[in-house]
Parts: C-alpha cells; sequence; structure tokens
C-alpha cells in the first residue's frame, strides 16, 4: 500500500546522465591602435542540451477522476495493483475465499506498458476442506503472455490465462485455474469508493509517500469454484503510486469487510519500533448516504490471537460509527509466499461476530517475518 524493490535481477536503476562537457577555443587578442576598434561579428555556438532523467509520477493531492478511464493501468507510476479478493458459499452453504491480483510494474520510469512486468497470485481457501492452495506467476508484457488489452467494451488484465474482464461499469468476469484450482465467476460491481482524501491515500510524511486509492467495496460475483457453484460478496481495491512507505515502516494490516449496515475498509500501518503510524486510515461506506473517511484517531485494532507471526484474530472498536466486533480467520494457515518477489503476506477469509456487528471479508498481513520493502 509503493520506487519499488524487486530482486535485483528484476530491477535496472537509471543513472544519472553526466552533464554536457563544453570545449571553448583558446581565445586570439589582435592589438589595435587606439583610434580604430574592430569588433567581430559574434559566432553564437549551439551547445548540446542536458537531457533530464525521466522520472516516475508521484501521487500527490489533487488528482481529478475519470471513470472508466482510471480503471485502466497507469504505467508512468512505479507500480500498481487491481486486487480483487471475495466470500462464496455453495447452494449447500460450503465456504470458500479466494484472492486474485493483478500486479504491474515498471523496471524503470519511461517503460512502455507492453514492456512491464506483470505477477499475479491466486488463491482458494476451501474452508471445510481444510486446504488452502496458492500460486503466483511473473510474466514480461513484451512476451505477450501477460498485462492489459483494451476490449470494445473496457479492457482486460491478463497473465497467460488468469483474467479480469472490465466494462464501463468495474469489473465484470474473473477466471483462473491451476491443477485443481478453479474460479470462475460473474460480477456485478456496486458504485466506485474514493479513500483517503479524494482518493488520495497518504501513508507517510514525505512528497509521494501515498497512493491513489479506490475500492469497489461491495460486489455481487455469482459463478463457480473448483468446479462447484457458488455466490457470494468480492471486494476489489485499485491502487496506483510510485514511493509509498516510509524507511520507518514495517508492514501494515488491512481488512475489507462486509457488515450488515456497510462495507468497511482499514488499514493499519505498523512502524519498525512496533508503534502504530498516525497515517493509518479507513472508509466506510454506508448502505445509504455517503463514504467516510476514517483517521487514525477515528478506530482501533487490537490483535487478540496469532498463529505463527501473524495476527489472525483482532478487536476493532469505530466509537463514532458504535460498530465494535471482533475479526476472526476463517483459516489460520492463509499465507502467500511469492518467491519471485522475495516476500511472504497473510491473506484469507475473516469473519466477523458482535453485539452490533456480524458479517464476513478479508483481513490482509504484511511484514511480519520481515519488514515489507516491496514498496519502498
Amino acid at each position: 500500500m509503493i520506487a519499488l524493490l524487486l530482486p535485483s535481477l528484476l530491477l535496472r536503476l537509471l543513472q544519472p546522465l553526466p552533464a554536457p562537457t563544453v570545449h571553448r577555443p583558446p581565445s586570439t587578442v589582435h592589438s589595435l591602435p587606439q583610434a580604430t576598434v574592430h569588433r567581430p561579428l559574434s559566432t553564437v555556438h549551439l551547445l548540446p542540451q542536458a537531457t533530464v532523467p525521466p522520472a516516475f509520477r508521484q501521487a500527490i493531492p489533487g488528482y481529478h477522476w475519470s471513470f472508466p478511464t482510471d480503471d485502466h493501468p497507469h504505467p508512468a507510476f512505479a507500480n500498481e495493483w487491481w486486487y480483487f479478493t471475495g466470500n462464496l458459499k455453495t447452494p449447500s452453504g460450503r465456504p470458500y475465499g479466494f484472492e486474485l491480483t493483478f500486479f504491474r510494474v515498471s523496471p524503470a520510469p519511461g517503460t512502455p506498458l507492453a514492456q512491464q512486468l506483470f505477477f499475479t497470485h491466486f488463491a482458494i481457501s476451501d474452508i471445510a476442506g481444510h486446504r488452502y492452495s496458492f500460486w503466483t506467476r511473473a510474466r514480461r508484457g513484451n512476451w505477450q503472455q501477460a498485462g492489459a488489452e483494451k476490449t470494445n467494451r473496457g479492457f482486460v488484465l491478463f497473465n497467460e490465462n488468469w483474467r479480469a474482464t472490465f466494462d464501463a461499469t468495474g469489473p465484470s468476469h474473473l477466471e483462473a485455474a491451476w491443477n485443481n484450482l478453479t474460479l470462475d465467476l460473474d460480477l456485478v460491481p456496486g458504485a466506485r469508493t474514493l479513500n483517503g482524501i479524494n482518493g488520495w491515500s497518504q501513508k507517510g510524511t514525505a512528497i509521494g509517500q501515498a497512493s491513489y486509492y479506490y475500492s469497489f467495496p461491495h460486489i455481487l460475483a455469482r459463478g463457480k469454484v473448483n468446479g462447484h457453484p457458488a455466490s457470494g460478496l468480492a471486494w476489489m481495491d485499485h491502487e496506483f503510486a510510485t514511493n509509498q512507505l516510509a524507511p520507518n515502516q514495517q508492514g501494515w494490516d488491512w481488512m475489507g469487510l462486509h457488515l450488515p449496515q456497510g462495507d468497511l475498509m482499514l488499514f493499519n500501518l505498523r512502524q519498525t519500533t512496533g508503534a502504530r503510524d498516525p497515517h493509518s486510515a479507513g472508509t466506510w461506506t454506508p448502505k445509504t448516504g455517503e463514504p467516510i473517511s476514517l483517521f487514525a484517531a477515528d478506530f482501533h485494532m487490537t490483535p487478540t490471537r496469532w498463529w505463527q507471526a501473524y495476527p489472525v484474530a483482532w478487536q476493532v472498536q469505530i466509537p463514532s460509527l458504535h460498530l465494535a466486533f471482533t475479526v476472526t480467520a476463517q483459516r489460520d494457515d492463509q499465507e502467500l509466499r511469492d518467491p519471485v518477489i522475495a516476500t511472504s503476506y497473510w491473506e484469507g477469509a475473516v469473519t466477523l461476530s458482535g453485539p452490533e456487528a456480524a458479517g464476513e471479508g478479508y483481513l490482509e498481513l504484511t511484514g511480519y517475518r520481515a519488514r515489507f520493502n516491496l514498496l519502498q
């Protein structure tokens, strides 16, 4: 939540260009009589102009949103993601969770979109079957194995046969398959919600330590998971940025939750000292009415149970909204490990319980096994 640190084999650093060297011919001085001064015509030498190295765009306040155009990629920023999670049930009530996330990474400023790197995470949590399965892919766009393609109705994000299809209303279809993992869903998105201040989500104090961030918090999903008919609610986050996290930030805890009263997003930024970062924030999207921005002082997230390195149960309180509830992992082992980007994080289906709230959603935990360097 991002210039991006990938393993050295994937990153090309731009070196600043040297200043141009100007060669000046030696001066010739002619002694002339005092009364007569001849001034030669000036000769103008056109010197080569210094080339300014290209730079990534920064996420700064005042972005002018335009939809559905802004659903598409933004290749001038260092990185970007379209993040799908969801909670599904079969007609018999068997629960599943899923994640399908498309990441775009530019190795250097000015790299055309078709030559950037695309990696994708696909995971399914079979709660009743006590199985969490995931797969990851990394492909370069110039191999035409991954990227974004325009269509008559919108565009498609793809990584080989993993695809997310968009039209003017937003995401309309997801499909992915690997071995016995399959996902094939038709989507009906609700309204877009701009997070932060008009879609500018601040993560640190320095210029550019932020992202442009909006969500589809309430997506109706229907289709098949692992070959079984299923339906439920999904969530999509879309962020693009260049330098999101500050050097003193360790990682974050993110929640995308569906409650009877509305949809809730919270992220709790953690500093390397273990302290909570003051730029933690969230958004409450009620069933009726306008979304409400939440700041660090507005909510409390307290871990109550751990699985290995990760806190998989939380108490959440938002006094101004009269909300208090417990978030609990539906399965403890929902850790995704990607060797290509050398990172691990916990991303899994959760349930909510409490006197004022019940529901379900997804929880994301980063920076617990090691500092999350991906977004520096």
